[in-house]
């Protein structure tokens, strides 16, 4: 049995999240679901003296990233 390959970025969209950029399997929405959020990794990094908290989630072979606030 063959298995359709999906489209991440539609497949977000349809879930009411807006997307903003797509790189090398890297896709960055602005707002993630409550169910993303709950799968979510937290991830922090420090830039320069700059701390950004940022959430990512594994969605069907693609991160899926977001920036906290």
């Amino acid at each position: 049995m063959k298995t359709q390959k999906i489209n991440v970025v539609c497949a977000l969209r349809l879930r009411g999240m807006k997307v903003l950029s797509r790189k090398n399997k890297v896709v960055q929405i602005d707002q993630p679901t409550k169910e993303l959020r709950a799968m979510a990794v937290e991830i922090i990094e420090n830039i320069r003296g700059i701390r950004r908290r940022s959430g990512a989630v594994q969605f069907h072979g693609v991160t899926v990233r977001w920036n906290e606030e």
